[in-house]
């Protein structure tokens, strides 16, 4: 069961990446938005650092997990390296700000 945080908001280790990816997505929206102010951009930004890092983690979790599972077509264990899709990270890339197929830096 998630617990509130000092803010009253649960914390992200209990929420799916999913969850972590929507919330993630919504503090980047707010902050592209331009109508905050320039303390509640920081405070935007840093809940962004830290939900990008935890969809990080999660992403290593789920990567351990398939390596786990992975098995080698002789039956011994194999470990494999797990990529994920590139859409998954778009939402901590742009909050790093290296999101660059919508700035028009990209190649």
């Amino acid at each position: 069961m998630s617990q509130p945080n000092e803010r009253g908001s649960k914390n992200s280790g209990d929420e799916s990446y999913d969850a972590i990816v929507a919330r993630l997505e919504r503090v980047v929206g707010e902050l592209e938005s331009g109508q905050l102010t320039l303390e509640q951009s920081i405070e935007k930004f840093a809940e962004g650092v830290r939900l990008a890092r935890d969809a990080s983690r999660k992403l290593d979790e789920a990567e351990r997990r398939v390596e786990q599972l992975v098995r080698s077509a002789d039956g011994g264990d194999e470990a494999v390296p797990f990529e994920p899709p590139a859409s998954q990270h778009r939402a901590a890339e742009a909050i790093r700000g290296e999101d660059k197929s919508e700035t028009g830096k990209g190649s």
